[in-house]
């Protein structure tokens, strides 16, 4: 027996498997249903599944997947009678197991800062027991919903009650499994089929995906939120409850996956999943039945009942214990997913490694997946498993680590504890201590006063500390390090926020916690010799990364961290919202007991008792409140499954008269989404988090207290509580009392700030966010403009000759071609350049009113100027090199031959063939800049700024307003594409009016400056002339991905009706026929693909190119 003292677990499941294991295990009925079988079903659908059970013939140990609709499952439920008598005796049988749930009044009436409505749970069984008696049941499945709505509207991964009835099959929804993708981190994330992103991760996309849009009509961030509600053993913050919607490589590596596939609550018999491309995808939901569960011989509602709720005989016995089960996954090698650890665990629980790179030297990384062996059933543990051992081998891992860290230089410490659902206190503790060996423990617990608890205290307290408290020989130790020594100390009652509460305490953590083995919790050896005698990191050189599923035992070592230390937190995914999101989303009840524990400590009190009058009179007293030994009346499920309650409330030093740290939001310093490349590989994860932590990179908006957007050293408080937001809960079921019914009646929501910034603030984010991103073009932009500034003013370093000939009756010098007259030009250079960049830049400011996009504006706008700077560079340098004269150039000079007697040092005046070649010497202009500006002609800088600029505005008005794609664009739209080209036209036109230009000069500048806005807007946008990307803009930091639309930078919009005026989100389909997921791929990939898309698949996807983890 395992001491419960040790251990503080979250979700714990009783599945016998967890889905994408079932999906992938489960033998399948060979064929769907017809219509003739479903009007049989009707009449008696427990029957009906029944024989389809017993025709798939179910392999022992191996859940079944029945093809029978939902609604043949409901229907079978519903048909099982209401057993009124066991229904009032399981209640009398629960409460006093639900009288150790440590939350109960506060749970009832929870302060603003807790994310979820009120649930009054005690209130919730007399209503459930009221409606019994009063004869307001029809059916045991309404009873049953109402129970199991109660425990799932707690939010308590500590706290649950799997009743039989809804646990003989649960609904299966294959291919309803997504993925959340960000474009760059900080950009809201687009949802995407794993269909789509699995075969983006393997490079086997022939296809453009599409991200999701709906399901049933409804927009899927709220789908999703909605049904992540749903979850027993639930998180309690919406955005842990969100991730673990998808799965995830940390997930996968505990055994865990996408908790869509599977619910216990009813749900239709099909969903349509329509993608944005307006490409839709049937999925036909089934039933599982559960490896542990037989239903053969099944005749009616009345048969099910008994088979599955009041006689265990209809469970399997031959099916492996999931230790057994997970055998091969303990003894792997590596972890699926991660690269090879420096050291770790051989139960993969804990792991270390050494990032390479450059950028990557300085940094260790610490894996803490579980606080518990990975694949360990702890309610049922192997006989051979030590605790003792397991959490030795955790310390040795990190002895090693900080060994390793410190002989090659590493200062930084990323702490990974995605996934962890908890586990072992000690091995918490543990790890605390080995990280700060001067660390104080700073978290105090209390017990929910109750009947059972003080008769214990009252007639046997040294017995209850064994048994119960402390689970050792040692009292409990209150605040100022005294010891609770008598019961009456010990259980108060003491009233805290409106609960009466036992005395707050700790166990002594100056003494052994396994006699049999002298290992200390608090870092030292067991000759007392301190483990780490300093803190092998600074405070400020570690970051915690978790997905928000951190609960309990990585909650306590989290609060730990960071409460007492100053650790920052990034916390990745969560529901699309630009704010904060918490570390720490799991439960943070530090003690998850099994009905059985408190049944055996109990009776091990009541067993060991004087037996004089006094203690019978307070047994007698308390006899109804005490839990009973016996087996409840009606079964839970699976076999061996057992009902769970968090037993002790948790509290910091500074606030013990406080709320317990449950009920407390605390915000990460900085959040990130998931990119494409951070679901493939943790190690892309611990990069970004590097950069957040020590580089400066960005944070999501509204996520941290700095303005501009870094991780800050303090945590936002972001809740307004002025502003409400409700939250429907709507469980399919015949009675009203709904998940939502139980909980506290017009309970307020506080509102989440978007931003605690002014608009002001706002701005000066992004402005920071841009110029970091951008200013080393800034630069360089800045650079090559003064460049070609220079270039521009500096004197002209070639001589060039021009003729100069004689008419024969007057004498006058004579050269048509140089000779028009100077009539000054009709747009000034300056203006020019103005118009061809100002132009297109107001353009696309005002486009933004459609497309909202301030980064896609940031790309046109840079864009524009790199074409029209590099253009010029090219202008000017060949003005200076080639140059050549102006047609006005003769009225300019106003040349004098007389002059080339006495002004020839370049010995070039008079030369060529009849003497008529002269240079500028001859020249009687007095004004040297305009003789300059006179012979530098080649090529038109006026034409070359022109078709830079407009040149670009062209090709992205051709991409927003897709003219050259798939289909026959309006004529307006043809008309404004070319309207840039009509005013760079006109712009050159007007060299030929003024005579300022010769028409190669025109010419020549016109292909300089279309060639540097083609090779601008390919360097900003994703394609040229590829209308399904040619709309995207490119990032600096993030690869753009053409096969798989996860990658994709910032919002896909396009001005065009066809693709929504900008309302679309992704790339656009490759055409009509195909699709994100054409009808052809559904028939493929909705029924072949989903069912082949098993974790081994999950295994090959490809990690980031570049430096793996040694």
């Amino acid at each position: 027996m395992i001491p419960s003292i040790l251990l503080a677990l979250a979700g714990v499941s009783f599945a016998a498997l967890e889905p994408r294991q079932v999906m992938h295990q489960a033998r399948n009925q060979p064929s769907f249903i017809s219509s003739r079988d479903l009007s049989e079903a009707e009449s008696e659908p427990c029957k009906f599944i029944s024989q389809a059970y017993e025709e798939a013939e179910p392999e022992p140990g191996k859940p079944v997947v029945l093809a029978i609709p939902p609604s043949v499952g409901i229907a079978c439920l519903k048909s099982v009678p209401l057993d009124k008598k066991r229904d009032l005796e399981l209640l009398d049988y629960l409460e006093p197991f639900i009288g150790f749930q440590s939350t109960l009044e506060i749970l009832a009436d929870p302060p603003k800062e807790y994310l979820f409505p009120g649930v009054d749970v005690l209130g919730g069984f007399d209503k459930i027991r009221s409606k019994l008696e009063n004869n307001k049941y029809e059916t045991q499945y309404e009873v049953m919903t109402d129970l199991r709505s109660l425990f799932a509207a707690a939010n308590d991964g500590h706290f649950d009650y799997p009743p039989a009835l809804l646990n003989a099959f649960y609904y299966a929804r294959r291919g309803v499994e997504f993925e959340s993708v960000s474009a760059n981190g900080i950009r809201l994330p687009y949802i995407f089929h794993v269909i789509d992103t699995s075969r983006g991760n393997q490079g086997l996309l022939d296809y453009t995906p599409s991200a999701v849009k709906s399901i049933d009509g409804t927009p899927i961030a709220e789908w999703l939120e909605e049904d992540a509600s749903f979850g027993t053993s639930n998180s309690q913050d919406p955005d842990a409850q969100y991730n673990g919607l998808f799965a995830s490589i940390p997930r996968g590596a505990v055994g865990s996956s996408s908790s869509t596939l599977f619910t216990q609550f009813e749900i239709p018999d099909t969903y349509t999943i329509e993608f944005h491309n307006g490409s839709k995808l049937e999925i036909v939901n089934q039933l599982v039945i559960p490896a542990t569960v037989d239903l053969s011989g099944i005749e009616s509602g009345e048969d099910f009942h008994y088979y599955v709720e009041i006689t265990p005989t209809n469970t399997t016995t031959e099916e492996p214990s999931a230790n057994e089960r997970r055998s091969t996954q303990e003894t792997d090698d590596d972890l699926p997913g991660y690269p090879k650890p420096l050291v770790k665990q051989s139960s993969n629980a804990v792991s270390a490694y050494l990032l390479n790179g450059e950028d990557y030297k300085d940094t260790a990384v610490l894996s803490i997946l579980s606080f518990l062996p990975i694949g360990i059933d702890i309610s049922n543990p192997p006989a051979d498993f030590s605790m003792t051992k397991f959490i030795l081998e955790g310390q040795a891992v990190i002895l090693q680590l900080i060994k390793a860290a410190k002989a090659t230089g590493r200062d930084k410490l990323i702490i990974d504890m995605s996934a962890n659902g908890g586990g072992s206190v000690v091995l918490a503790h543990s790890i605390y201590r080995l990280l700060f060996p001067k660390g104080e423990f700073t978290g105090w617990d209390r017990y929910r006063a109750n009947p059972a608890l003080e008769a214990a205290a009252e007639i046997d307290y040294d017995n209850l500390v064994k048994s119960l408290i402390t689970r050792s020989e040692y009292y409990p130790v209150a605040p100022g390090n005294k010891y609770l020594e008598t019961g009456k100390e010990f259980y108060g009652p003491y009233t805290v926020k409106g609960q009466n509460v036992t005395a707050a305490f700790q166990t002594d953590k100056t003494v052994p916690w396994d006699e049999s083995i002298p290992a200390y919790i608090n870092g030292f050896d067991p000759e007392r010799k301190p483990l780490v005698a300093e803190a092998p990191w600074k405070p400020e050189n570690i970051i915690i990364v978790t997905d928000g599923i951190c609960a309990s035992a990585c909650g306590i070592l989290t609060g730990l961290l960071t409460r007492n230390h100053g650790i920052r937190t990034l916390a990745l995914g969560g529901r699309p919202l630009n704010q904060a999101m918490q570390a720490m989303g799991g439960v943070k009840g530090t003690l998850l007991n099994f009905n059985a524990d408190i049944t055996s400590a109990i009776a091990n009190v009541r067993a060991n008792a004087k037996t004089d009058k006094e203690t019978a009179s307070i047994l007698s007293d308390a006899s109804s409140s005490f839990p009973s030994s016996q087996n409840p009346p009606l079964l839970p499920l699976p076999a061996g499954g057992v009902g769970k309650v968090n037993s002790l409330n948790g509290y910091t030093e500074d606030n013990l008269e406080g709320y317990p740290v449950h009920f407390r939001y605390e915000a990460a310093n900085c959040r990130l989404f998931y990119t494409q490349r951070m679901m493939a590989s943790p190690i892309e994860s611990w990069r970004r988090a590097r950069g957040v932590a020590w580089n400066n990179e960005p944070c999501v908006s509204g996520s941290t207290t700095n303005s501009d957007g870094t991780i800050g050293d303090k945590a936002l408080n972001l809740y307004c509580h002025e502003g409400l937001r409700s939250r429907s809960i709507q469980h399919a079921m015949t009675s009203d009392n709904s998940k939502q019914a139980l909980a506290r009646d017009n309970h307020k929501l506080p509102k989440l700030c978007p931003m605690s910034q002014s608009k002001k603030q706002k701005f000066k984010t992004f402005m920071r966010q841009w110029f970091l991103v951008n200013w080393r073009d800034l630069l360089a932009m800045a650079v090559v403009g003064a460049v070609a500034f220079g270039i521009y003013h500096s004197p002209v370093i070639i001589t060039r000759t021009f003729p100069v000939t004689f008419d024969a009756t007057s004498g006058d010098i004579v050269y048509p071609q140089w000779a028009y007259p100077d009539r000054g030009w009709i747009l000034p250079s300056w203006l020019s350049g103005l118009i061809s960049i100002a132009i297109p830049i107001i353009t696309y400011i005002v486009a933004q009113f459609r497309i909202k996009s301030a980064w896609d504006a940031s790309n046109a706008i840079i864009g524009t100027n790199w074409s029209v700077i590099l253009a010029s560079l090219f202008q000017v340098t060949l003005k200076q090199l080639v140059g050549g004269f102006r047609p006005y150039f003769l009225d300019v000079c106003m040349p004098d031959i007389s002059l080339a007697k006495t002004h020839n040092k370049t010995g070039l005046n008079g030369v060529g063939f009849y003497q008529i070649m002269y240079t500028t010497e001859i020249c009687t202009q007095p004004d040297k800049s305009r003789i300059q500006n006179a012979i530098t002609s080649f090529p038109s800088g006026h034409t070359t700024a022109a078709f830079a600029g407009f040149g670009f505005l062209f090709l992205w008005l051709n991409a927003k307003l897709k003219v050259w794609a798939d289909h026959k664009p309006a004529f307006w739209k043809l008309f404004l594409t070319f309207l840039p080209l009509l005013g760079a036209v006109l712009i050159a036109g007007s060299l030929t009016i003024d005579a300022a230009h010769n028409w190669y000069d025109i010419l020549g500048g016109g292909f300089i400056g279309t060639i540097m806005a083609f090779a601008s807007y390919r360097s900003t946008y994703a394609s040229v002339w590829d209308w399904r990307f040619n709309h995207l803009p490119l990032q600096e930091t993030e690869a753009f991905r053409y096969g798989f639309d996860g990658d994709l930078d910032y919002a896909a919009q396009t001005l065009s009706m066809a693709a929504g005026w900008g309302g679309k989100k992704v790339r656009l389909p490759e055409s009509a026929s195909a699709p994100a997921i054409s009808s052809e791929s559904t028939l493929r990939s909705g029924a072949e693909e989903i069912e082949n898309l098993d974790a081994n698949t999950r295994r090959k996807r490809r990690g980031p190119v570049g430096d793996e983890a040694v």
